[in-house]
């Protein structure tokens, strides 16, 4: 009897902490220690149950007319979620390990992340059914699961798409077209095969094992970040990035392949010895200090940012770059140099630090 009494007294109703609600307006029963939703209305507006101890959403609302929010819970499925969700969808922070049960179609932001997602599809004895939503309007996040492939993920995607922090070794299965953002940084990939055709705003495949950028999207319309990786080619099919070009951090000898006109270029960490090759018009900054540089011949004519050639190996400044708009950083080399000899190479408009 007493261990009855004990178990019904860890239960935390919605009815319990709620009372009775007509949903009619917005339900906010987050952080309540609630572990059932019995007692919930079958509509309701914003629906946030988040940061609760819920195993299961049996007796969440059928239909959602705005968001819901069942993060940072217990939840290991997302059987009983909502059919019909007309705002954003967060099942992030919890235990998932599959997301069978989740809307068909979101009409706003999609997230899932950081689960125990290892695929985005729902496998049964008869078939493969989509996991997810096959179609997503907003944004999509699986970041920081245990993903290996995309396969099952939305066939459309109206803002940005982020599957960062996984385990994947390709992107096959990606949406073809994303409107926002593209982010597959910080996994396993050694080939961008599979990426999307056309991303509409920035496309981040840092931090993976890339040794060439075979693959990568064919259009991009914001900043670039290859940087990170094991790149020892920048063949692209870019000529102009209308963004930041990052490719730092990488093994590059040469920048043979990189985009002609830029908006700002990062190619600091790398070994390079020449900057033949580098982007002919950059609008912002440009930056290639940590390489092993012996000489500035084939740097850009004109930097309308800062111009950083530091922790190289240079004992002369001599180059075709004729026109610095922000500060000119040269310390660190084998000979010092001083504002004189700066200033005599090159017109700078700001500070020269050596």
């Amino acid at each position: 009897m007493r261990n009855i009494m004990a178990k019904n007294m860890a239960q935390v109703t919605f009815a319990d902490v709620m009372g009775s609600c007509d949903g009619k307006q917005d339900i906010d029963c987050s952080n309540r220690g609630l572990t059932s939703l019995s007692g919930c209305p079958e509509k309701a507006m914003d629906f946030n149950c988040s940061g609760n101890k819920l195993k299961t959403l049996e007796g969440a609302p059928k239909k959602v007319k705005g968001d819901f929010n069942c993060s940072g819970n217990l939840l290991t499925s997302l059987a009983s979620a909502p059919a019909e969700v007309h705002g954003h969808f967060d099942c992030s922070h919890n235990q998932l390990i599959s997301l069978e049960g989740s809307p068909i179609f979101i009409m706003g932001d999609f997230s899932c992340e950081g689960n125990q997602l290892e695929t985005l599809k729902f496998e049964n004895n008869d078939s493969d059914i989509a996991g997810c939503p096959g179609v997503v309007e907003g944004d999509f996040n699986c970041s920081r699961n245990h993903l290996t492939t995309l396969d099952g993920a939305p066939d459309i995607v109206g803002g940005d798409f982020d599957c960062s922090d996984n385990q994947l070794g390709t992107l096959e299965g990606a949406p073809k077209k994303i409107q926002g953002d593209f982010d597959c940084s910080n996994n396993q990939l050694l080939s961008l095969a599979g990426s999307p055709d056309c991303i509409g705003g920035d496309f981040s495949c840092n931090g993976n094992q890339l040794a060439s950028l075979k693959g990568i999207p064919q259009e991009v319309s914001g900043n670039i970040d290859c940087s990170d990786n094991q790149l020892t080619s920048l063949k692209s099919p870019y000529k102009k990035v209308r963004g930041i070009f990052n490719c730092s951090v990488n093994q590059l000898t040469s920048l043979k392949g990189a985009p002609a006109e830029v908006d700002a270029f990062l190619c600091f960490g790398n070994q390079l010895q020449s900057l033949k090759g580098s982007p002919e018009k950059v609008k912002g900054n440009f930056d290639c200090s940590g390489n092993k540089l012996i000489s500035l011949e084939g740097a850009p004519k004109k930097v309308k940012g800062h111009f950083n050639c530091s922790e190289n190996q240079l004992s002369a400044l001599d180059s075709t770059l004729k026109k610095v708009g922000g500060d000119y950083i040269c310390g660190e080399n084998a000979l010092p140099f001083d504002e004189k000899q700066v200033r005599s190479q090159c017109h700078v408009k700001g500070n020269c630090i050596s």
